[in-house]
């Protein structure tokens, strides 16, 4: 049994072995430049074989590389040195201060505003609106830093001065103030009789031409003329005293009012 399963396994083995071997037979050998000759029938007409053997025989070959002179380049380097080729420095786009405050008020009014894609706006209406916030922007800080007002609150001067304070003011080079000291002082009104010590202080300066009044004017403007260091620091002093009685909306009585006006005495005897 086990000679007859031999046999037959032998049988197949030589069938199929002798089948293969007609198949391959029949399959002819493929040429070596088969590809590279039917390749130029699917190219265009101006189709360049450029693995073509010997295609770059005909290109020449260097013998030796040739020498660069740098001196050359160093001179036309130097050429360019000058201050007319800093570019970073006398760029004509440079961007100014006064450009870099439009561009950013011009940021904000994108912001407050719908987009213009929406809502075309006229340029002339934005560069309005960027002026009158330059313009409120100035005053702001001209209020705040040089006026010696207040921004929000109104001035006590506005509302709260009497004609008689106003025409004080006006007249000071011409009014005798011990009057309207002793005035105050009997009427109980120590504030007002504080306001009249500092412009006893102002009529003693002007008089002297160590500043020059004007009823408009502000005390920091004041200040600022004075040259002397020394009374420039006393007259600041009486000053301070002034606003925080007037403006810092404190009662003030009877004893409150005798420990500053020494400070306004000591002021008029010394530098009178």
């Amino acid at each position: 049994m086990g000679n007859r399963i031999l046999v037959m396994l032998l049988l197949f083995w030589g069938f199929f072995y002798s089948h293969a071997q007609d198949t391959t037979e029949s399959l002819s050998p493929v040429s070596e430049d088969s590809v590279s000759m039917k390749a130029p029938e699917y190219a265009p007409p101006d189709w360049v074989d450029y693995m073509e053997e010997g295609y770059y025989d005909t290109i020449p070959r260097m013998s030796q590389i040739p020498q660069v002179d740098t001196a050359t380049f160093t001179n036309l380097l130097g050429r360019y040195q000058g201050e007319e080729f800093d570019y970073d420095k006398n760029s004509p786009n440079r961007i100014g201060l006064f450009k870099k405050i439009l561009d950013r008020l011009g940021r904000m009014l994108d912001n407050l505003f719908p987009a213009r894609a929406y809502f075309q706006f006229a340029d002339v209406v934005y560069k309005l609106l960027a002026v009158v916030a330059l313009v409120i922007f100035l005053w702001i800080i001209y209020r705040v830093l040089f006026s010696g007002k207040r921004l929000l609150a109104k001035d006590k001067d506005d509302d709260d001065v009497s004609d008689e304070v106003r025409f004080v003011e006006k007249n000071l080079l011409d009014i005798d103030l011990a009057s309207f000291i002793d005035k105050a002082q009997k009427e109980g009104d120590f504030a007002l009789a504080i306001r009249y010590l500092n412009l006893l202080n102002i009529q003693l300066l002007a008089k002297r031409e160590l500043i020059h009044w004007k009823h408009t004017k502000t005390h920091v403007e004041l200040i600022e003329e004075i040259e002397h260091k020394e009374l420039k620091q006393d007259f600041t002093r009486n000053v301070n005293i002034y606003n925080r009685v007037w403006y810092g909306n404190i009662a003030i009585d009877k004893a409150k009012y005798e420990e500053y006006v020494p400070y306004f005495l000591t002021f008029q005897s010394k530098w009178r």
